[in-house]
Order: structure tokens, then C-alpha cells, then sequence
């Protein structure tokens, strides 16, 4: 059947072709929803009511009931919450046993015997890649959350200002804003309109989101109504200082670029230089495996590329 090369080269480009038409598919039906979906809250409003919208979003996120739980499980779900994506219990399995696959694939290349340390390795693959994801798009949200703080805080000024209460420009905020904050205004604003403090609602979103910015607004307003002032010309001077703390932020990771990029040539060159001596030398490494020592010496080198990359990271992140 595949004697004829031009049979064989019109499959190939058939299968490239589909290939690239359900990533532009999927790719196509995400920007979609991201772009029909501006406001979750807006939406859980306008379908299942006011009074039920913010606890079906904390639902939906894993937080429902969850408020206050010091436990391990409570601090993940916090951290997956954080993240701002509504991941099931049932998917966050599924996640974590293909992840484990995975990692046992690739102990059963590298480590040619010992099931119970292929076993181990796919465990260890699973929690770490599954941490990362979490880590990555936790942080991405918050930083997404930090840069709209500052719009954010205007609108509520230009409220104050014009006479409106506390609770009027928190509320415009989550009609005038996207996700992710102008849905965490919302949960806010229903909190406040269902008896909870000011000071306790925000308290909770910033357990929600976890951004250090944030509590610099809650300190903020909790002072305000403690010693009274200028509210609208305190959370001014607060948006304009959160601008200047994005800018030193910027201008510390443009300066901290090297470090950083080889802080992960130093991680990931070590893992590209053993797949390739394996791929071209298959036996390369089997006096190692056959000493007894293997394990032993990978999960050393292991650890010292690891440490060194901690290192290289925590000199080039700066706290300020």
C-alpha cells in the first residue's frame, strides 16, 4: 500500500492538515469563551440570580465552606482556587494519573530496573509537574489581578468623589472591571449586601487571591474606618504606589534576566545532554546502572542541580 511514495506523502500532508486544524479549532474555541466570558459573576447572575452567584463561583472554585481551614487539603484547594480555574476533584485525579504515567515512562527509560524506584519517580514527576502548573498559573493570575488593582482603585476614587459609599464604588468596580478582579469585587460587594463586615469580606478575597497588594488596600481601608480620613485620597496615593511597585518590579526582572535564564539552562542542559548520549549510545550508560550505585548517584547529581538552581533563583528574586 505505501509502495507509492506519493500515497505515503499525501497522508503525511492529510495528517498534518487535520493536525493543524483541531489546534486552530481548539485554539479558536478558547479565545471564544475567554472573550464571551468576561465577568463570571455577571453570568452566574444573570442565570441563576444575585443571591445565588457568588456562592456557586466559590463553589465552582472549591471554596464553598471552606473559609478559615488550616488543614493541608484546605491549603491546596486555596492554592487551586487561587489559580482561578474550577478544577473538580475527579480532574485534579485525572491530572495526577497521567502525570504519574508519564514520569513512570520516563523512569523506565532512564532507570532500566527497579520497579519500586520507577513507582517512585512517577510519583515524585507527578506532585512536582502538578505543583509547577499550579504555581505557574496561580502566579500569572495574581500578577494579571495586580495589574488591574490600580484601574481598579481609580474607579472606586472617582466613585468616592462623587459622593457615592464605600459599598456604590466596590460594586462599580465589579461591573466596570474584567476577570479576574472585577468577578472578586463582585463576590465582595455580595458578601458586604448579605451582612458580612468590610473588613472580614476583604480579608476573604485576599485569601482568595492571595496577591500582596491587595492587603495593602484592606489595611487601607480598615485604617480608614479605625481613624477616619480621606478615603478617596488615600486609596489615590495607594493606586499610584501600586503603579510604582509594578514599574521597580519590571525594572528588577529586565535587570535579573540573565540570571534567571541560566538558572534554567543549568537545570534543563544536564536532562537534554543525558536523552542525547541515550539516544545515540544506547548502552552509555549501563556500567552505571550495572555498579549498584545508579540510583544513588542520579538522585546526588539530582539534587545538586536543584540546590544550584535554588541558589542561582533566590540571588537574582529580590524582596523589596
Amino acid at each position: 500500500m505505501f509502495d507509492n511514495p506519493y500515497l505515503f506523502y499525501g497522508l503525511i500532508f492529510a495528517a498534518a492538515l487535520l493536525a493543524a486544524d483541531t489546534f486552530l479549532r481548539t485554539l479558536g474555541s478558547i479565545r471564544r469563551s475567554n472573550r464571551e466570558v468576561v465577568n463570571r459573576l455577571e453570568e452566574l447572575r444573570k442565570s441563576k440570580g444575585v443571591d445565588v452567584g457568588f456562592g456557586e463561583l466559590l463553589r465552582l472554585r472549591g471554596l464553598g465552606g471552606r473559609d478559615g481551614e488550616q488543614t493541608l487539603g484546605g491549603l491546596i484547594n486555596q492554592y487551586i482556587a487561587q489559580t482561578g480555574r474550577e478544577i473538580s476533584i475527579f480532574r485534579r485525579f485525572v491530572i495526577l494519573f497521567f502525570l504519574f504515567f508519564v514520569g513512570y515512562g520516563l523512569a523506565t527509560v532512564v532507570i532500566s530496573y527497579a520497579p519500586v524506584f520507577q513507582i517512585l519517580s512517577g510519583f515524585i514527576f507527578s506532585v512536582l509537574v502538578s505543583s509547577l502548573m499550579v504555581y505557574v498559573l496561580r502566579q500569572r493570575r495574581i500578577l494579571q489581578f495586580t495589574e488591574q488593582l490600580a484601574p481598579a482603585i481609580d474607579i472606586m476614587v472617582r466613585s468616592l468623589s462623587a459622593g457615592h459609599p464605600l459599598t456604590t464604588a466596590i460594586s462599580l468596580v465589579s461591573r466596570e472591571m474584567p476577570d479576574p478582579i472585577g468577578s472578586e469585587f463582585g463576590i465582595l460587594s455580595d458578601q458586604m449586601t448579605f451582612g458580612s463586615e468590610i473588613e472580614q469580606a476583604m480579608l476573604s478575597m485576599c485569601d482568595r487571591v492571595g496577591a500582596p497588594e491587595l492587603n495593602m488596600l484592606t489595611v487601607s481601608v480598615s485604617v480608614q474606618r479605625s481613624t477616619g480620613g480621606n478615603l478617596a485620597e488615600i486609596l489615590d496615593n495607594l493606586a499610584q504606589m501600586i503603579r510604582d511597585r509594578i514599574m521597580i518590579k519590571s525594572k528588577v526582572k529586565a535587570i535579573s534576566a540573565e540570571g534567571r535564564i541560566t538558572a534554567w539552562i543549568m537545570l534543563l542542559f544536564p536532562f537534554g545532554l543525558f536523552f542525547m548520549l541515550k539516544t545515540l549510545v544506547p548502552t552509555y550508560f549501563d556500567l552505571v546502572w550495572e555498579s549498584g550505585y545508579g540510583e544513588f548517584i542520579v538522585a546526588g547529581c539530582l539534587g545538586l542541580i536543584f540546590a544550584g538552581m535554588i541558589i542561582i533563583r533566590r540571588l537574582v528574586n529580590f524582596d523589596f
